[in-house]
């Protein structure tokens, strides 16, 4: 089983897409489940959990609860994937534009750090920008083990990072 965490319109082939029923998409989910509570499924039963453009929209003190949930329910060996906006890079972006003195491209810098507001919904508003050590951190504090630092592959390459990360075949 593969999970697509908070997939709202974004659904994927061969994976289960998880996301409230009421989201702000018009795209109704596989399962219905708030992803930030206990998720409904098994200890061990998931291969893969992915999860494109979710952290960033829950507060920095829930997540190591959330993502120990993910965990719970990854199979020894799992691979937990996620992608968000990157603190380092957006900082070097603005960097750039400071020093050029060139007008902000929002997408690039403020969408990064605080949500697209065309959406016009809370729910989307991003709530903490992860740096590179901060999200190597959270991997550790999960026993997580092969952590890899990659370039996104869905959203904007230029401010965005992607974790992939296993379970240890250890854990339970």
């Amino acid at each position: 089983m593969k999970l697509n965490l908070g997939c709202g319109h974004k659904h994927m082939e061969g994976f289960v897409n998880v996301d409230l029923a009421d989201n702000w998409a018009d795209k109704q989910p596989d399962v219905s489940a708030d992803i930030t509570q206990r998720l409904p499924f098994e200890d061990n039963t998931a291969d893969e959990i992915h999860a494109y453009h979710v952290l960033e929209h829950i507060y920095r003190w829930r997540v190591n609860d959330v993502l120990t949930d993910w965990v719970r329910v990854l199979k020894p060996g799992g691979l937990l994937v996620l992608e968000m906006p990157c603190l380092d890079k957006i900082l070097l972006i603005f960097n750039r534009y400071v020093q050029t003195g060139k007008t902000l491209e929002p997408r690039l810098t403020m969408w990064g750090l605080y949500g697209d507001p065309r959406y016009k919904n809370e729910a989307m508003v991003h709530k903490w920008c992860y740096p590179i050590g901060e999200l190597e951190q959270l991997a550790r504090l999960l026993n997580l083990k092969d952590v890899k630092i990659l370039e996104p592959k869905t959203q904007v390459a230029d401010r965005d990072i992607r974790l992939e990360a296993t379970k240890c075949s250890n854990c339970s």
